[in-house]
């Protein structure tokens, strides 16, 4: 009977320190996957209304940097656990970012991810520990990057045409002569073509009167 009354007393003991553990130890908070305030997107970091950069170390040009805030009315316990935000790229194709990877934390209840210059973001969702039903978190500021500039349009060689010379002087330009700008003198008497027929002539009409004259003085004599 002793050794009976024995074990039922330590059982007894044995539930009712274990009941005193449970109930002194705190409850472990849920961590809750809650939404972006669904009015802020979708927005670009250059598109959204407050700008600022404090906070955050050494910003670099060709990244967009998000700051995330946790409200006091999501009654959520700590910081964030991690923040997944999803973008639209340049081509329009759809892109995640983390907290983990591309971000961290600012301070109590603030959290920035980055993105490259110019993306949309069009969600984001934030794991948190215990937060109230139906709580959201709010996109607090943007720190944008400078904009990525476009190439200029190559320009379009310049034709032979209008280039210079090797001896730098200008081409002359399309309807305009090569001859000299100098001043063109009259041109006088007959082409010296005309000039050489007319000799050639005289001088066979020389030739044909002189053969006359010596067969006449022959048959003279």
């Amino acid at each position: 009977m002793r050794i009976k009354r024995s074990l039922t007393t330590g059982l007894a003991a044995a539930a009712g320190t274990a009941a005193v553990l449970a109930l002194a130890a705190p409850a472990q908070a849920a961590e809750v996957i809650i939404l972006v305030n669904r009015d802020q997107i979708p927005t670009t970091a250059e598109e959204f209304g407050t700008h600022s950069c404090d906070g955050l170390t050494e910003p670099t040009d060709d990244h967009d940097y998000w700051i995330f805030q946790l409200p006091a009315e999501a009654e959520a316990e700590g910081n964030f656990v991690d923040i997944t935000a999803t973008y639209a790229d340049a081509t329009g194709s759809e892109r995640t970012r983390t907290m983990g990877v591309h971000g961290g934390l600012l301070g109590d209840d603030t959290a920035y991810v980055t993105a490259p210059t110019g993306w949309t973001l069009l969600d984001a969702d934030a794991l948190v520990n215990d937060p109230a039903e139906g709580a959201t978190f709010d996109l607090a500021r943007t720190c944008p990057g400078a904009p990525t500039e476009e190439p200029s349009a190559t320009e379009e060689p310049t034709s032979p045409s209008e280039e210079p010379s090797s001896t730098g002087e200008e081409s002359p330009t399309a309807g305009e002569s090569s001859s000299p700008t100098g001043p063109i003198l009259p041109v006088t008497g007959l082409p010296l073509g005309t000039a050489f027929v007319t000799a050639a002539a005289l001088a066979a009409a020389g030739a044909a009167l002189l053969l006359i004259l010596r067969r006449r003085e022959s048959q003279e004599s």
